[in-house]
């Protein structure tokens, strides 16, 4: 009768079995390995966690810029390896400190509008940071009302001190920062990804930290979802890497065990589910099941 999955494949193959099926629940806030258009045709709804992790996730994003600028990863080693009075040492002086420049007044540029960045931008505003953004689904109005400037996305990449990955993954978006876009960036800018790793040309990204394209990077997921201790980004100093965790709170950690089966209730209930992804099944819905929610 209900289905939960964490990103595992239900094709139309699948999902064209699913005799009793009603409701799909994906554990993820990632969806791409459900096909959704054929849920829809057959009546089933499909339905994940949003928002379960919204605030955690835009303080992780404001950490790592903060940890960004005043070189905190960075400084920690040094102190670990010895060097808490060598402030005038090579080392710490002109090897890590500079390029430092006060947060205050630099530009923060979101790719993508949704509930992250809209939770991220007053407390960005907070330290006063200007805030610009490229989301092309998003109307006019929403910028407006959180006081954030709209920008093509090659206007992003150049104006931008710092470029956080906020949006919702598409497999049309995969690899949409690469080498030419890092090359867009100013030298001074830094790159933070708390949204899913295949935005961005792992590859290319070593490169242009490597070579001084960009300042440097904080990422909490990765490509492959996992990082092997030989990972070719461990060997580079200006990239902070958190192993997925932007999400973590005890609160979030609550809210999506207990979210599939709210959902469930719902259904059961005859009530539609409150974090339906295809919102155009109710039709079929209706129809296959011989009843309105």
């Amino acid at each position: 009768d209900f289905v939960i999955t964490f990103r595992k494949p239900l094709t139309r193959k699948v999902i064209e079995k699913l005799d009793r099926c009603k409701m799909i629940f994906n554990v993820g806030t990632g969806y791409e390995a459900i096909d959704v258009a054929a849920a829809t045709e057959h009546g089933i709804c499909v339905t994940y966690p949003g928002g379960y992790c919204t605030e955690e996730v835009a303080e992780h994003v404001m950490a790592l810029i903060l940890a960004c600028v005043r070189k905190v990863t960075r400084l920690d080693r040094a102190v670990r390896d010895g060097q808490w009075h060598s402030y005038a040492r090579r080392e710490i002086r002109f090897q890590i400190l500079p390029p430092m420049l006060l947060l205050k007044g630099q530009t923060l540029g979101l790719i993508g509008f949704g509930r992250i960045s809209r939770s991220l931008a007053p407390k960005a505003k907070g330290f006063e940071l200007r805030i610009i953004a490229f989301d092309p689904y998003v109307p006019s109005r929403i910028f407006e009302e959180f006081g954030v400037e709209a920008v093509t996305f090659d206007y992003l990449l150049e104006n931008s001190d710092f470029v956080s990955l906020n949006a919702a993954f598409t497999p049309e978006a995969r690899h949409m920062l690469g080498m030419e876009q890092f090359r867009r960036m100013k030298p001074t800018a830094y790159l933070i990804n708390c949204a899913r790793g295949e935005f961005i040309d792992e590859q290319a990204l070593y490169l242009a930290l490597k070579q001084g394209y960009i300042a440097g990077a904080a990422l909490d997921v990765l490509q492959e979802g996992r990082m092997a201790s030989d990972h070719p980004l461990l060997q580079l100093e200006n990239i902070i890497i958190t192993p997925h965790t932007a999400w973590y709170s005890e609160q979030s950690v609550d809210k999506v065990s207990r979210r599939p089966y709210e959902e469930i209730a719902r259904v059961i209930n005859r009530e539609w589910p409150q974090w339906l992804i295809n919102p155009e099944v109710r039709e079929n819905f209706n129809r296959r099941w011989g009843k309105t929610l």
